[in-house]
């Protein structure tokens, strides 16, 4: 499969593309075929050598978040099955055409039923922060807000003040 890959820290420029082999489906696992992958701080601290290693998490590959869609399960895995459209936070190797994510770490795409119109791209922003709602008197950093979810919840809260 390809992944985006590097082998020097540095700027976007080390960034290339690889072949590199689909990840194995460990018992708690969904292997998921990726629509979409996240872009975000850890990533760019990964790339540029902030943590002072090549891998962040299980894998060498770059990236935290995705969406997708479900391929494989492993044994343990309840709550999924194959076919599922799905986001969450990797253990590393988002930036692929293929990531494995721990079942515990996904969420079913129509968990937000009332935004069906957004597509993999939106559904994968900080997927992290999409496990809750925002209730008055919350305080969350500015960066959340980025969020699509987070925008409607916020606007929910306020309509309902």
């Amino acid at each position: 499969m390809k992944a985006i890959t590097f082998e020097t820290f540095g700027g976007p420029e080390v960034l290339q593309v690889s072949e590199v082999p689909v990840p194995e489906v460990r018992p708690a696992d969904l292997l998921v075929r990726v629509h979409a992958a996240g872009v975000n701080r850890a990533d760019l601290t990964h790339r540029t050598g902030g943590y002072g290693r090549p891998n962040f998490g299980d894998s060498l590959i770059i990236g935290l978040e995705i969406s997708g869609e479900v391929i494989e399960i492993g044994t343990e895995v309840s709550g999924y099955q194959v076919g599922d459209r799905v986001m969450g936070v990797v253990g590393g190797g988002a930036y692929a055409e293929i990531a494995r994510i721990d079942y515990r770490m996904a969420m079913p795409i129509t968990i937000y039923n009332d935004c069906d119109e957004l597509d993999y791209c939106e559904r994968c922003v900080s997927p992290d922060g999409q496990r809750r709602d925002f209730d008055p008197g919350d305080r969350t950093d500015p960066v959340a807000l980025l969020s699509t979810w987070e925008h409607r919840s916020l606007e929910r809260m306020l309509k309902a003040l």
